[in-house]
């Protein structure tokens, strides 16, 4: 007691002397910095203290201390602060210089008493725990190392969370000693455990009436079960499981409380949850805010819930996600609003995205080399949901020139509309130089009507028209003259989607899945139909670890059926980041012809199937909406319609590497940087891709 006097004394009398070395001046602060902290805007965010305010030394002393434990929580010791403060005309301005001090090293970590639980198994989770040489790294590297007094208490909750999952309930924790030595600026930690034994579930049952509730049903969904070792992170997916059954059935106000009877002589624990429903609540209004653009009708077409409605979970949390996957808003907040017992209000609270954007300007990509570009899209135009788009761009080696629009909800009903026109170029020339190079050109058109089926599903079809014309290249008698022959191509086109994400550009959930098809014996000289699968699942990370780490897996299936007349230019062909396996340039990886005279033509494959892995974290540190993704590419292609091709069999190649992805004003940017694993002779690669417009 006497030293936690002496030590506020002291703390009470450095105030003191810190206001008394500040000049005593008047007046409002014109300007406050801070400098040397190496994160000063965070810092500035803190101070308690802002432009405006009036001054005085009282507040200034304030913010250095709030500087000192900022800084202290994320372990550093010994910071000083120097304020620097001077008259400007009618008004004072503060400078904040930060000398920041040492981290403290974690050199030791002890556990005593655990007898059941390993000591790695209790310091996986903790904050200050022993660091190893790559700590340093995000989510693979675990933390630690560095001592953080302010977590000793959230420490000793995760000890006790850990014994928690692992059934012991009388488990007890002792609050952790850290004693650290200045000398050296190191510290050892102590955790002090009594274990106790672990608990079997006796039984788990439900209480209180709620009208429409199967408990059978119920029973057959809990993760704890009878006789299994108590989980409280089972428990927790029960209770969150057992609120959303209940308010699907209207009971928004729901509460339930999991009562516990242990039987400390058998160490069985019987649970009961204790459901109290309350009434069935309605919805009387829903109101919308922060909408500076995007109409109020466009936004309630993704609502599910209505003024007059019965109140449901699943409607709420659908709404969020249907709002999130226009790619309209950058945040989206739907919640509950309650007015009285049985009514309530549905907020909902976005903030609009950039959704147009107008480029144009001249530069170089790792393909097309020198290029220029103008463009105009919006996603979102004048605020109707109706999207549409100009491209101008030219490059040494190809050109594209398009013009499209679609009304994904035709005056506010279940159909969409879409249609556009094109004209393109694109040159092949590979670096092996016994491969043939030539050109492509495309010009046409198409129109597509299509359904919204439920809350996920969408169904389309239409019809479209290309004319197709080869150049450039140098005729063989060993090839069937039509190969390179151009054409015309009218196809009956369809899709089929599913897609429950919960974000347009970066999903955290759910799956993504397209199947279409292009029936193109239509009007034209071709007969072939070509089916494509596609599939991207997403699964965020940050519920179970705390980090914003995303998994995504993708996958693209392609099958052509030839009914007589397949051109060159319908095929598949791989590489690159638009046709799959970065690291290898686009269109190079196919099957080949070899002529007589040992040219090599590109024959492209009527069946092929990629899969990408993926693992993408944020580098919010360098700008919002910027991220880092590991992958690797594996990608296989063959060719069994032309029976002159050098092989039938499968071609695969496999690459590795990482990209910056970033949400810009411009649209979505990709630069990529790949590695081929399995790298072939002949084989066309490219280290380096750019890409602007595509989701990630």
């Amino acid at each position: 007691m006497v030293k936690k006097i002496l030590l506020v004394l002291l703390i009470g009398l450095s105030a003191m002397a810190v206001q008394a070395a500040l000049p005593q001046m008047h007046g409002a602060i014109t300007n406050i910095e801070v400098s040397g902290s190496g994160d000063d805007q965070k810092l500035l965010k803190i101070l308690g203290i802002k432009k405006g305010d009036m001054y005085s030394p009282d507040k200034v002393a304030k913010a250095k201390a709030a500087i000192v434990k900022a800084l202290e929580a994320q372990g550093y010791y010994g910071t000083t602060v120097d304020a620097k403060v001077k008259k400007v005309n009618d008004g004072v301005s503060v400078t904040l210089d930060v000398n920041k001090g040492q981290k403290i090293k974690i050199k030791k970590v002890t556990f005593v008493g655990n007898k059941h639980v390993s000591s790695s198994d209790l310091e996986e989770s903790l904050v200050n725990k022993e660091g190893t040489w790559f700590s340093w790294i995000p989510i693979i590297g675990g933390g630690g190392g560095t001592a953080m007094p302010d977590q000793l208490p959230y420490d000793q909750m995760r000890i006790r969370e850990a014994y928690l999952e692992r059934g012991y309930l009388d488990a007890k924790v002792a609050e952790p000693l850290m004693k650290i030595d200045f000398s050296n600026y190191t510290a050892n930690v102590t955790y002090s455990v009594t274990e106790g034994e672990p608990y079997k579930v006796a039984s788990v049952k439900l209480s209180g009436k709620v009208p429409g509730l199967d408990e059978k049903e119920i029973q057959e969904e809990l993760h704890l079960k009878s006789g299994k070792v108590f989980d409280v992170k089972k428990l927790r997916h029960d209770m969150k499981m057992l609120y959303e059954k209940v308010g699907d059935l209207g009971y928004a106000f729901a509460q339930i409380h999991p009562l516990f009877k242990k039987d400390s002589k058998h160490h069985t624990v019987s649970i009961t949850y204790k459901i109290q429903p309350d009434k069935k609540v309605y919805i009387k209004d829903v109101i919308i805010t922060g909408n500076t653009k995007t109409l109020d009708h466009v936004i309630r077409r993704y609502v599910y819930l209505a003024p007059g409605d019965l109140y449901s979970y699943t409607d709420l949390q659908d709404t969020k996600k249907e709002l999130q996957r226009t790619g309209f808003f950058d945040k989206v907040v739907v919640k509950p609003q309650r007015v009285s017992s049985d009514k309530m209000n549905i907020v909902v609270e976005v903030t609009e995205a950039q959704t147009g954007s107008i480029s144009g300007g001249i530069g170089y990509g790792s393909y097309d080399g020198f290029m220029i570009n103008a463009g105009v899209s919006e996603r979102n135009l004048f605020g109707t949901g109706i999207a549409g788009s100009l491209t101008l761009d030219y490059g040494q080696k190809s050109y594209n020139y398009a013009l499209s629009f679609k009304d994904p909800r035709v005056f506010d009903s279940l159909f969409s509309l879409s249609a556009g026109v094109y004209d393109s170029r694109n040159k092949y020339e590979y670096d092996d130089n016994d491969t043939q190079d030539y050109t492509v050109t495309r010009r046409g058109g198409w129109f597509s009507f299509g359904r919204k089926i439920g809350r996920h599903m969408h169904a389309s079809l239409g019809y479209s028209y290309s004319d197709v014309r080869y150049h450039d290249y140098t005729p063989s008698a060993d090839i069937d003259p039509r190969t390179y022959e151009s054409y015309k191509k009218g196809s009956i086109i369809g899709s089929f989607v599913f897609d429950n994400t919960d974000d347009y550009y970066v999903p955290r959930e759910g799956i993504y899945t397209k199947l279409s098809f292009d029936y193109a014996n239509a009007g034209g000289d071709t007969d072939f139909w070509k089916a494509d699968w596609k599939f991207a699942a997403y699964y965020g990370m940050e519920d179970l670890i705390d980090y914003d780490l995303i998994l995504r897996y993708k996958l693209h299936a392609g099958y052509i059926h030839d009914g007589g007349y397949t051109p060159i230019a319908e095929l598949y062909t791989l590489g690159g980041a638009r046709y799959g396996v970065r690291g290898f340039s686009p269109g190079s990886i196919s099957p080949r012809y070899t002529v007589s005279n040992g040219h090599r033509y590109i024959a492209g494959g009527d069946q092929i199937v990629v899969n990408s892995i993926e693992a993408s974290i944020p580098l919010t540190y360098i700008t919002h909406g910027m991220r880092l993704t590991g992958f690797v590419d594996y990608g296989m292609i063959r060719n069994t319609i032309y029976h002159d091709v050098d092989s039938s069999d499968w071609i695969d190649r496999a690459s590795t590497g990482a990209q910056i992805e970033w949400k810009s004003p411009f649209g979505p940017i990709n630069l990529v940087f790949a590695t081929p694993i399995n790298k072939k002779s002949g084989d066309d690669t490219a280290v380096f891709e750019f890409t602007m417009g595509s989701k990630f």
